[in-house]
């Protein structure tokens, strides 16, 4: 596995790139996931469906949406994904329309292999040697081709509003990472019983509300790593018991120790 997040000018855009097999249980980001597979398909479970993103084909994933996803062919791989905030999102679309875009982009899956391959040659061309000329251009050609395969100005939510309830509790878990969180007392304050919360996490994320948890405490320990704050202190920020809880989470979920991971940080 092959784990790259390279600093980038662009504000709010990164990159992974995972070569030679992978599999990737359930987990979630706090940023879109525009996301292909250059050498072979790609299997992948969101909202309960599961879904093959072929060769030719790209997807976004919205923050704080549960997915799991292995590659077709564990011999011939190479997941690439770039992680978007809505931040940036807006400015490419500011420069494109200039105008804002008030509806949520969604899920979607673009079988497009024009916007596939202008996609391969962007990720490529981050993971070497870069001109700020032709990343511009690359970047301006393939999110204009993006927002046009989206609706352009016309552009769409493409799913319904979620449980209010859900995302209440998703916004006390980002504000109290550090603090314990009680199930029975989140359902107390989101106004139902802990079953019934669980039952609506289920339902909507695929999670349960403890699992739905840790997948934004880690990636906030990602972040806080980016900005050297050393592990004992990244475990007590997010919430977790020490340093060794946080490793054993964190290999768990990316593939990597934190040390490794801040070392791969170094190298770029």
């Amino acid at each position: 596995m092959n784990i790259v997040y390279p600093p980038s000018r662009y504000a709010g855009l990164e990159i992974l790139s995972c070569a030679g097999g992978h599999k990737f249980r359930e987990h979630l980001h706090d940023a879109y996931v525009l996301w292909l597979n250059s050498e072979t398909g790609e299997h992948y479970t969101v909202n309960g469906d599961s879904k093959l993103l072929q060769t030719g084909a790209v997807s976004l994933i919205e923050p704080g949406v549960p997915h799991a996803n292995r590659s077709c062919d564990e011999r011939n791989s190479h997941l690439r994904s770039f992680y978007c905030t809505e931040e940036f999102f807006q400015q490419q679309y500011l420069h494109i329309y200039e105008t804002e875009y008030t509806a949520p982009l969604g899920i979607r899956l673009l079988e497009h292999a024009g916007l596939w391959r202008s996609f391969t040659a962007l990720h490529e061309y981050m993971l070497g040697v870069q001109d700020d000329l032709k990343v511009d251009e690359l970047v301006l050609s393939s999110f204009s081709g993006f927002f046009e395969q989206c609706g352009g100005r016309n552009l769409q939510p493409v799913r319904d509003t979620c449980d209010r309830r859900v995302a209440k509790a998703a916004e006390y878990f980002h504000a109290h990472l550090d603090f314990p969180i009680l199930l029975e007392e989140l359902a107390e304050m989101l106004g139902c019983t802990s079953f019934h919360l669980i039952r609506l996490f289920r339902l909507q994320t695929g999670m349960t509300p403890h699992a739905y948890l840790t997948q934004i405490r880690l990636e906030k320990a990602r972040n806080l790593i980016d900005h050297g704050v050393p592990f004992s202190a990244v475990a007590m920020q997010i919430g977790l018991s020490d340093q060794s809880h946080l490793t054993r989470q964190f290999k768990k979920r990316y593939g990597v120790t934190p040390g490794q991971y801040k070392k791969q940080r170094q190298l770029l």
